[in-house]
């Protein structure tokens, strides 16, 4: 049986203040372990420990979580074979991200950051000169041998790129897993050339879904241990070098049968009468784009 992981408690990642009050807390099955709860198409939503939320700044975060050094090493474990249902979908997804960075570039050199298994780093590198980091051995892997994508090193610390060496750094659905996001975001900034740009998709706590759902809202999942808003991002990025020149919310392509299996958590009538309408169109394949409004896909300029 392995062993339950560390915990620490930690201070607000954006202002450093102590002061915080529960804001949400789910504990049955916390905390998370190497069980599917840090693959990207987990269905192990609640379990998410203790969600505070500062008095100071507002921003949302886990605390106590699992320690930096062992979440490093769930995402280097960590494998998401069913990742490959949707591939179709999520190189869709990727051109919807390039949609919006090729607004503001529209060629270069672009480092991804947390690449999974590089379906985000083959669609851009039809415009770009791509780089990325994964500390998944799995998506390594599958990047070396399926796309041939080489990927530089598991972590940006790892890597040690130079000064001023990319036009474009994307973190797709990545700064809400990570345990220090203004050292990733200064790191990027490092990395970036001046007036370069940064690119991040995120789940936006403040949404109105969010709100609606509170305890029970999508966003809120074992291995997501910080929630921003808008205004808690934009804030965090101006913090570390950047200045936000677009902001939008986010939506998705998945087939209907993906956006079903969403459903599970939530009360078994609406999960029946979609499947009932689903199997009676005979569309669980088909693909459904849906902006449900509570992701944010955002880019800023380093200044």
């Amino acid at each position: 049986m392995a062993a339950e992981p560390e915990l620490e408690e930690v201070a607000c990642a954006l202002c450093g203040g102590n002061r915080s009050r529960v804001k949400f807390s789910a504990m049955k099955g916390w905390p998370p372990s190497a069980d599917g709860s840090y693959a990207a198409t987990t269905d192990k939503f609640g379990a998410y420990g203790t969600i505070r939320q500062c008095l100071d700044c507002g921003l949302l975060y886990t605390s106590p979580r699992v320690k930096a050094s062992g979440l490093l090493e769930e995402y280097a474990q960590n494998k998401d074979e069913e990742y490959f249902a949707q591939s179709e979908a999520r190189s869709m997804n990727a051109y919807l991200s390039l949609a919006l960075i090729r607004r503001h570039a529209q060629s270069g050199s672009l480092l991804d950051v947390g690449s999974a298994a590089g379906f985000f780093l083959n669609a851009a590198r039809v415009s770009f000169d791509v780089t990325g980091v994964e500390p998944s051995i799995w998506g390594r892997k599958y990047c070396d041998e399926h796309l041939k994508i080489k990927i530089a090193a598991s972590t940006l610390d790892e890597a040690k790129f130079p000064d001023g060496n990319f036009d474009v750094v994307t973190l797709l659905d990545v700064i809400e897993h990570v345990s220090d996001p203004g050292a990733v975001l200064r790191e990027c900034a490092r990395v970036t050339k001046a007036g370069g740009l940064i690119y991040l998709v995120t789940p936006d706590c403040e949404s109105l879904s969010a709100k609606i759902l509170g305890g029970r809202w999508w966003g809120l999942r074992p291995a997501h241990i910080f929630y921003f808003s808008r205004e808690t991002l934009t804030r965090l990025l101006e913090k570390n070098g950047y200045e936000v020149v677009e902001a939008k919310s986010f939506g998705r392509i998945f087939t209907w049968s993906y956006w079903l299996s969403r459903l599970t958590n939530y009360p078994k009538p609406v999960y029946r009468a979609v499947e009932a309408l689903v199997d009676g169109l005979g569309i669980r394949d088909k693909f459904l784009y849906l902006d449900t409004r509570d992701s944010v896909e955002l880019v800023a300029r380093k200044r």
